[in-house]
């Protein structure tokens, strides 16, 4: 939906879109090798993710660095950690590079939602461990990259204390909304990330990192409680 609102911006119109799922004679969804003969017999213009995402790269920069230092980790020893905003909303996200970026072979990457009980009070829950995991697991390769998406949260802690009181847990509220994956991989791009191995508990499917230049070739677990 947000890619159909997008294009029409892009071509000077309001911004709204119809949506509508291309079914095959089986019932099932169409993909993209049904769609382009589809698109070519009935004179249709086609056009994926990717292309947006490439055109977007091309013509926008939506991450910029505010700033950097190195800093010394129990979790690794010497990390490099940079600040970049999102020019479009304000939100800051943190990378924390371990090495050198080599482009002939693949970096590890975590891209970590950060969790304020979990990450900062200790709190045990299934995600508890993650991000030293991480950085352990970094560290024993010698390089790779975690971001840390941290996205303001207005009425947090009143939220969490109230799920408390119903009996949900902690949790991490809105998780998915969290994971920015789009500005993050901006921001692995800058970095010169190009084939990366998902540091994860949990199988992503990601669309159109293609267009940032990126490509997942592997997914390794962390040693930590299942799930994230």
């Amino acid at each position: 939906t947000e890619a159909a609102v997008d294009v029409a911006r892009l071509a000077g119109l309001n911004p709204s879109g119809v949506i509508c799922e291309i079914m095959k004679d089986d019932g099932s969804m169409a993909r993209m090798d049904d769609l382009i003969p589809f698109a070519q017999a009935h004179g249709l213009k086609i056009g994926t993710i990717r292309d947006l995402i490439a055109y977007r790269r091309r013509h926008d920069h939506l991450v910029e660095k505010t700033a950097e230092l190195t800093f010394h980790s129990r979790w690794g020893g010497e990390w490099r950690a940079m600040t970049f905003r999102n020019k479009a909303t304000g939100d800051e996200l943190i990378a924390l590079q371990k090495g050198k970026i080599a482009a002939d072979r693949p970096t590890l990457v975590r891209m970590h939602t950060m969790s304020m009980f979990v990450d900062v009070f200790g709190e045990e829950s299934e995600r508890s461990g993650l991000l030293a995991q991480s950085m352990a697991l970094i560290a024993n390769e010698g390089t790779g990259v975690i971001v840390v998406i941290n996205k303001p949260m207005p009425g947090l802690v009143s939220r969490f204390i109230a799920l408390r009181h119903e009996g949900k847990g902690a949790g991490d509220p809105q998780v998915e909304e969290l994971r920015d994956y789009g500005i993050g991989a901006q921001v692995l791009a800058e970095l010169g990330v190009q084939d990366m191995v998902l540091l994860t508990n949990t199988h992503h499917t990601l669309v159109g990192l293609q267009g940032y230049g990126l490509s997942i070739v592997g997914e390794r677990p962390i040693p930590c409680t299942a799930g994230e």
